[in-house]
């Protein structure tokens, strides 16, 4: 097993076969993410991988997270190919604040293996911007309003990562499974990874790569939102500036 502790502020360790474990806290049953559900956003449907990433939602049911509705998940996304596509999540937008025409954020923390995030920004039916920014343990990095996202493994080991994210409102997937995935496919070749456009979006911009983290938010998030709840406050009120 290998301890997950330090990066996470629990006593929770990743097991050989890719659960989580714990000694101290109750972990909830894991929402297991299928070929059937994640086959819609797929380069290549021919697999014979049937679970694809583990989904351990409310980890923590600490009072503080339930006093401001937020909550604190983690992600165990076992590496493998699917044809040249590297592993991925499903991909989603976040539902509009109400009032405002933004989306609520959310803030990621990789926590063992090494994540690449695609974040990508519509404008009526085009997408006007799409960003990729590669996390590494301890890395922290905000999903700002407005943007979808998908997380890819493409290292060659198990990604586990945290999350903290508004919980009154429920992630919108249809337009990912539509468009049969994200601007941009991850795919392995003899040069290393490229990024390959999906045709379903007909002109999409050209990706940009940046490296930006998350200033004044602390790994590890859980730790730090118990310390300094009022720093995360922009998760849900968009009067709360996000530092990025």
């Amino acid at each position: 097993m290998i301890s997950l502790e330090r990066r996470t502020g629990l006593p929770i360790f990743l097991k050989t076969d890719n659960s989580l474990a714990s000694k101290g806290i109750k972990l909830p049953k894991p929402d297991v993410r299928t070929l059937k559900q994640i086959k819609p956003v797929l380069l290549s449907k021919k697999t014979k991988i049937r679970k694809f990433y583990y989904m351990y939602r409310d980890v923590a049911q600490n009072p503080v997270l339930k006093k401001y509705n937020v909550r604190f998940d983690i992600t165990v996304i076992p590496h493998h190919e699917i044809g040249k596509e590297e592993i991925k999540t499903a991909g989603h937008y976040h539902a509009h604040i109400k009032n405002t025409n933004l989306t609520y954020p959310e803030v990621y923390q990789v926590i063992h293996g090494e994540a690449l995030y695609i974040f990508q920004k519509k404008s009526g039916n085009k997408i006007v911007d799409v960003v990729a920014m590669e996390a590494k343990p301890g890395d922290v990095i905000i999903v700002p309003p407005n943007y979808g996202h998908i997380t890819v493994n493409a290292a060659k080991k198990t990604l586990v990562m945290a999350n903290l994210v508004y919980s009154k409102f429920k992630s919108q997937y249809k337009e990912f499974e539509k468009k049969h995935g994200a601007a941009y496919y991850v795919v392995e070749t003899k040069r290393g990874l490229e990024f390959l456009e999906n045709p379903s979006y007909g002109m999409v911009p050209r990706i940009r790569f940046s490296e930006k983290k998350a200033r004044g938010l602390k790994a590890p998030i859980y730790k730090d939102f118990m310390n300094n709840p009022k720093k995360y406050f922009f998760l849900f009120n968009p009067r709360h500036k996000i530092t990025i």
